[in-house]
């Protein structure tokens, strides 16, 4: 069965070569460009569309229906994506992001943040999602640097003398 995808599709194909120039996520101008080219015969099947777009045809489908239902505000809206809420509050994220901003913090471990979290917040996070939270998503770091080891550190120092000293016995 062959169906006319062309007569389904109420915009021009210059309104949608203008819309897609204007669309700026990458998933929206997918679903812009599949009407671009079912409007102007670029396409004549949706596996065509879906091959060339890098989707599955089913995909594609969707997108169509999502248009048929309810044009194109319908297809280009965004989506809040469904899932577990994250543990930290979003108020907790903006009270640790002013706290980590102060010149006064002294934070050295991220024990010692997540005990201000619990005696500020009253909630208990555990050390890896405030670990994870701080630094891959914050990207904050504390502001200590590595302890050294002082006997090494002298070692390094004398021998470094040493070499000196012959360098400049054998000139």
């Amino acid at each position: 069965m062959k169906v006319n995808y062309q007569e389904r599709i109420d915009l021009t194909a210059d309104e949608l070569k203008k819309i897609l120039s204007q669309e700026r996520t990458l998933a929206n101008r997918q679903k812009v460009q599949a009407l671009y080219w079912l409007k102007a015969g670029a396409s004549q099947s949706l596996t065509d569309v879906a091959e060339r777009l890098g989707v599955h045809r089913i995909t594609v489908h969707r997108w169509l229906k999502q248009y048929m239902a309810g044009g194109l505000p319908e297809l280009l809206k965004i989506r809040q994506p469904t899932g577990r809420p994250r543990v930290i509050p979003s108020a907790v994220i903006a009270g640790l992001s002013q706290k980590l901003s102060e010149e006064s913090c002294d934070f050295k471990t991220y024990k010692e943040i997540g005990q201000w979290v619990e005696d500020n917040y009253h909630v208990s996070v555990k050390y890896q999602t405030l670990h994870k939270q701080l630094h891959y998503r914050m990207k904050a770091k504390l502001k200590v640097s590595k302890p050294v080891n002082n006997e090494k550190a002298q070692d390094a120092d004398i021998e470094l003398k040493i070499k000196k000293t012959q360098e400049n016995s054998s000139k």
